[in-house]
This record gives structure tokens, C-alpha cells and sequence, in this order.
């Protein structure tokens, strides 16, 4: 009897197990979904969809508990709901963090609760906030995010707030020790432009505080860690234009709250000297330097575009907006003796602050609506769970375990092979879209190739009629224009006929003789030469080489290496086009560039080619190399080219492939083995 109640404890508990398994593995699968459609949510901005996802699935226990405070703080704050924002970040940050997910959502709540702290002038609680989510995220090595920049940011500003400089300054310090290590060690755009914006609040916040010789200090680490940005490729000019022009207006406020009044009129100077200057941001930013410096005319100049500006970031007027808008506003023109303008300023504030109070109030009773809702609702909820009692549970527990006892085993298999039915159905799918997409693009590929012979044999069609007509005289420079006529369009009927020839050779998978002793100085100005792309006028080509070079040899085949990668440059060349080419595209304002890169490693030789063009998307890294595939109808081309450059690169043992971690434009890179140094 003892034996028989072992076997059925064991039976059972192995059953809890499997069926804890099983459900895991589904709640898991389902985590990724609810991620998914919140993430929907949030790109669509349906503030609403967000609560309701976050309370549906906390209550199916798919989203924990601390994920779904977050997400319904965040919506309660775009809602403009500020109060329930912050009790659902407060009870975020007082959860049990139990999973890596936790300790996320955990972070960004400890951030955006301490920000919103920060802005209500409550900076000692901000504080109090911050402080133990900067120790629970040390003790979890989470320290390489923004989240914890930010918090130790918000400290040190709160410090300034109170008047405690010393802290804010050590603060402020491992912030900028962690900007220092994160963009040493990822090298790229978003790292600096991260550490940039966090560098501008530091100096913000001395400014407000009149700490100007502390501002002057950061404010050259602001300018380093932007010098550094400026050199990176792809970054935008506009951005560093804009950066640069903050960083002057940055120096001369401080400048002149240290009543070094003629420095500070130089580095306005130079601020003006900018792009930004000229835009309505910019003038508006520029108001508070040129008020501190009493230039009261050019201030109410400046803010006269403050009403288009405020129009386009479609503002909701608050008490807050009013006082740091507004307000400079009115007391400029006051003191530029405008008094028209001031009135007709005074009326706007006195518009604006009776909205304000109007949806002031209105805000406050839809949340504290929503706050009686919710406790209704967690009355409700409490209610529900103490009327279980303990009998019901274990008669529940009990059926659930006999039932899964009998029918655990049938779900999970068949569960498994509906997982694989399904991939298989999906992948059937995708070859099928795939060979329909291939059908059509190569029904295309034909018609176009037969329009364009078709206009050449008819152009040359015209002339023999012409030339063949009795009596028919010419001049010399007729002569001449139809001669030039007849040998171009031969040269496109040529050229077609190529076409063609390498559709056939990009089938061909043969590997290809390589007897040739070559350079790859001799490989790239045969494809230079062949592409044409040194004489395109409307981009700038440079090669550059790295040293070692032209002391490595390379055993290949010199007409398949150089054909390949005269593809991939002329691929470069039509793909930085004038952007007037294009009837989508703006006109762009500087020249684009093409790089051909050179370097070598112990066993291969690297051809890169970088452009400024329109770029590839990830997703289509590999489908670009299919036959007939152009990922933009506005350029020309007939979508075989890189289809060939690597058919020939892998028929002589190399490859060619797109560096997808590269950023404004494209970068192709083409491979070749090759020999020892030279001694």
C-alpha cells in the first residue's frame, strides 16, 4: 500500500512538472506576443490600448507585474494623467525584481519616476527615489545604459537644486567616466549622441543654478565629446551644426553671467554663424542669452517666431510652458519698449493661462476618475481571491492534475507537430512568394530588355532608309551626327547583348582558371577604368590603400576579379545618383562619395566599396545578390550586376558581401585569397 501511494505522489509530481514545463514554454511564447502588439500600441500612440493590454495580460500573468506598471505609467503620462503615472512607477520600483526583463522595466521605471519628480520641483523625494535604484542596479551590473546615466544625472541636478554642489559634482563625474568608457568602446553614433544629450542637461542644469564657472568646464567636455562625434562616418552635418550652435550659446550665457560680457558676445557670435542660428529654434534658444545681456531689441526680434515655433511642436499650454515661453517673451518686449507688442503678448498669457487651468481642472477629474476606477477594481479584485477557500483550491489543483495526468502527453505532441506543420506551411509560403517575386521580376528583366533593343534597331532602321534614299545629299556635319547616332545606339544594342551574356555567365558556377600573378592596384584601376565611375560628375571617387598593400601578390584570375568588382562600383555609381533623379526624394545639399578601400589580412585581400547612397535595409543583405532584384524603381539598372560579382568572386575562391553594421550608405566588401609577402 505504501509502495502504490509512493507511485501515484511520484506520478503526479512528474505530471506538475511536465505540465510546468508546457506552460512555461507557452507563456514565453506568449511574452513575445504581448511585447509585440504593446509595441504596436506605442508606435501607434494608443495611449489607451496600452492600459488595457498591460491590465489583461498582468491578470493572464504574461506580463509581470513591474512590466506592466511601467507600461501603464508610460500611457498614464502621455495621457497627461501625471498623478497615476507616478503611482505606477512607485509601484513598479517596489516590486521583487525575479527576471533579467524585470530588471529592465525596473530601470526605465526608477528613471522616468525621478524625471518626473525632478519637473514637479519635489527634489528631495527624486532623490530618495533614485538613490536605491542606483545601488539595486550596481549590485546587478546593469550600469551600461542610459537608465542608470540618467539617474545618476538626475541626482546631481536635484544636488544643484538643493544647493549641494559638492554632490552634484561627483555625480556628474561618474556620469562622465561612463560616457568616456561607453564610446571608446562602441565606436558609433548612437553612443555619442546619447552622451551628448546627457552632457547638455548637466550644463542646463548649472546655467539655472548660476553655477557659470562649473558650466564653462562641462561645457568643454560637451565640445570634446562633439569634435569626437564630428569624425565619425555618416553622422549628419545638421546635427553637428545644431550641437555646435547650443555649445556657443551654452558659453556665452555663462560668459555672461561671469560678466566677461565681450567673450560672451564672441561666442554668441560664433553662434550665429550656424545654420540653427537662422531657424526658429534657434533664435528662440538665442533669446536667453541676449536677455541676460540686455539686448533686449534683438530678444523680442528673436522671439517673434515663438508663436510658429510653439504651433509645430503642437504644445498644450501649461503653467510650466507659459513661464519658460511666454513670460520671455512679454518682459522683452516690455523692455524694448514694444508696448503694442507686449499687450498683444499679455493677452496671449492670459489666454493661454485660462486654457491651461481649464484643462488643468478637466485632467484632474478624468484622473481621479481613473484612480477610483482602479481602486474599485483592486477592491474587486481582492474580494474575488478571498472567497476561494482552501478546499476549492485543492479540488481544483487535484482535477487539474488527474486531467493532465491523462491528457498532458496527447497536448504537448500534438502541439509539437502543429508547430511543424505550421513552419512548414510558412516556408512552402515564403518559396512560393519568393518564385512568383522571381517569375516577375524576370518577365520584366525580358520586357525591358526587349524595349530597349527595340528603340536602338529603329533609330538605326531610320538612318539606313535615310542613307539609303537615291538622290538624297548630305553635309559634312549631318554626315557626321548620323555617323555618331548609328555608333552610339550599336553600342547600346552591344551593351544589351552583355546584358544578357552575364545573366548567363551569373548561372554559370564552374570555378574559373586563375593563372595570373596580380596587384590589387592593377585589379582596381581595371575596374575603376571599366566602371567609368572616376569620371561621374556627380560624385567624388577616392581610393585609399593601407601600406602593406603593394607588397602582397594575389593568385587569381585578373579579368573575373577586376569584372566583379567593376560591378560593385558601378552598382556604387548609379546608386548615389543626384537625389533629382529621384521624384521621392528631397534635393540633397552636399556632393556624394564612393571609397574604394583596400587592406589585406594574413590570407585575404579586401576590396571595400563605401558609398553615400540610399542604403540597403538588413533584411534585404542577402536578396540583393538574386537575380533580377531592385530594391528602388527610380534608378536604373536591371537588377543582375551583383548577381554576377559574386558568381565570378566564388568561382575564383573569393566572395562578396554586404557590411550591414555600416551606416550612411552602403558598403560592399569583395574577398580574394592570396599569396605570401613578397621578401
Amino acid at each position: 500500500m505504501m509502495k502504490l501511494n509512493k507511485s501515484i505522489i511520484l506520478l503526479v509530481a512528474l505530471t506538475a512538472m511536465l505540465f510546468s514545463s508546457c506552460r512555461e514554454h507557452h507563456v514565453a511564447q506568449h511574452h513575445v506576443a504581448v511585447d509585440s502588439l504593446i509595441n504596436i500600441a506605442y508606435q501607434a500612440r494608443n495611449y489607451d490600448s496600452i492600459l488595457s493590454l498591460a491590465d489583461l495580460h498582468q491578470q493572464e500573468g504574461t506580463l509581470s507585474s513591474i512590466e506592466a506598471c511601467y507600461w501603464r505609467g508610460y500611457a498614464y503620462s502621455r495621457l497627461r494623467k501625471i498623478r497615476m503615472a507616478e503611482i505606477e512607477w512607485k509601484r513598479a520600483v517596489a516590486q521583487t525584481i525575479e527576471t533579467d526583463e524585470d530588471l529592465i522595466y525596473y530601470a526605465q521605471s526608477a528613471n522616468r519616476l525621478t524625471g518626473l519628480l525632478y519637473l514637479k520641483a519635489e527634489y528631495g523625494e527624486a532623490i530618495q527615489v533614485a538613490l536605491p535604484a542606483i545601488r539595486l542596479l550596481k549590485e546587478k551590473g546593469y550600469t551600461m545604459n542610459n537608465d542608470y546615466f540618467n539617474l545618476l544625472t538626475f541626482i546631481g541636478s536635484c544636488e544643484l537644486k538643493l544647493d549641494h554642489p559638492e554632490g552634484a559634482a561627483n555625480n556628474f563625474t561618474q556620469v562622465w567616466q561612463a560616457y568616456q568608457q561607453i564610446t571608446k568602446t562602441v565606436h558609433s553614433i548612437n553612443s555619442y549622441t546619447s552622451s551628448i544629450v546627457g552632457l547638455v542637461t548637466i550644463v542646463d542644469a548649472y546655467i539655472q543654478t548660476e553655477h557659470y564657472q562649473e558650466a564653462l568646464e562641462w561645457i568643454d567636455r560637451l565640445d570634446s565629446m562633439l569634435q569626437q562625434c564630428r569624425e565619425l562616418p555618416g553622422v549628419r552635418e545638421s546635427y553637428i551644426d545644431k550641437q555646435w550652435a547650443r555649445i556657443c550659446l551654452y558659453r556665452a550665457s555663462a560668459l555672461e553671467g561671469l560678466g566677461k560680457k565681450a567673450e560672451a558676445a564672441k561666442a554668441y557670435n560664433l553662434a550665429l554663424q550656424t545654420q540653427y542660428a537662422k531657424t526658429g529654434d534657434g533664435k528662440v534658444e538665442s533669446s536667453s542669452y541676449l536677455m541676460a545681456a540686455h539686448r533686449w531689441d534683438e530678444a523680442a526680434d528673436n522671439l517673434q517666431v515663438l508663436a510658429a515655433q510653439l504651433g509645430t511642436y503642437d504644445f498644450r499650454m501649461t503653467q510650466e510652458t507659459i513661464h519658460a515661453y511666454l513670460l520671455p517673451k512679454y518682459f522683452a518686449n516690455v523692455k524694448a519698449n514694444r508696448l503694442d507688442s507686449a499687450i498683444a503678448v499679455g493677452t496671449w498669457i492670459c489666454q493661454a493661462l485660462d486654457s491651461a487651468i481649464v484643462w488643468q481642472k478637466h485632467d484632474d477629474a478624468a484622473e481621479l476618475a481613473t484612480i477610483y476606477e482602479t481602486q474599485q477594481k483592486e477592491n474587486e479584485l481582492m474580494e474575488q481571491r478571498s472567497s476561494l477557500s482552501d478546499l476549492r483550491l485543492l479540488t481544483v489543483y487535484i482535477t487539474l492534475v488527474l486531467v493532465i495526468l491523462v491528457f498532458g502527453l496527447f497536448i504537448f505532441f500534438r502541439h509539437r507537430a502543429a508547430v511543424r506543420l505550421e513552419k512548414a506551411y510558412y516556408d512552402l509560403e515564403r518559396a512560393n512568394v519568393r518564385a512568383e517575386e522571381s517569375s516577375r521580376m524576370k518577365s520584366d528583366f525580358i520586357q525591358q530588355i526587349s524595349h530597349e533593343i527595340r528603340t536602338p534597331l529603329n533609330i538605326l532602321s531610320g538612318f539606313t532608309q535615310l542613307l539609303t534614299m537615291p538622290d538624297m545629299k548630305y553635309d559634312k556635319a549631318t554626315l557626321d551626327n548620323i555617323k555618331e547616332q548609328i555608333t552610339e545606339n550599336t553600342d547600346r544594342i552591344t551593351n544589351l547583348v552583355n546584358k544578357m551574356l552575364e545573366l548567363s555567365e551569373a548561372k554559370n558556377h564552374s570555378d574559373i582558371e586563375c593563372n595570373d600573378e596580380v596587384t590589387a592596384q592593377q585589379i582596381a584601376s581595371e575596374a575603376v577604368s571599366a566602371s567609368g565611375i572616376d569620371e561621374a560628375g556627380h560624385l567624388t571617387f577616392s581610393i585609399i590603400m593601407s601600406p602593406d598593400v603593394s607588397q602582397v601578390t594575389i593568385h587569381t584570375n585578373l579579368r573575373a576579379s577586376a569584372r566583379a568588382l567593376s560591378q560593385v562600383l558601378d552598382n556604387a555609381r548609379k546608386f548615389t545618383a543626384p537625389a533629382e533623379s529621384r521624384q521621392h526624394e528631397k534635393l540633397t545639399d552636399h556632393q556624394q562619395k564612393v571609397v574604394l578601400r583596400i587592406s589585406v589580412s594574413s590570407d585575404r585581400m579586401f576590396f571595400s566599396v563605401e558609398d553615400t547612397g540610399i542604403g540597403i535595409p538588413h533584411k534585404e543583405a542577402e536578396r540583393i545578390f538574386d537575380e533580377f532584384v531592385q530594391l528602388d524603381e527610380f534608378y536604373e539598372g536591371t537588377g543582375i550586376g551583383l548577381t554576377v560579382a559574386r558568381s565570378l568572386a566564388r568561382r575564383i575562391g573569393g566572395d562578396i558581401m554586404l557590411d550591414t553594421a555600416y551606416i550612411g550608405g552602403s558598403r560592399f566588401v569583395l574577398t580574394l585569397p592570396v599569396n605570401k609577402q613578397a621578401s
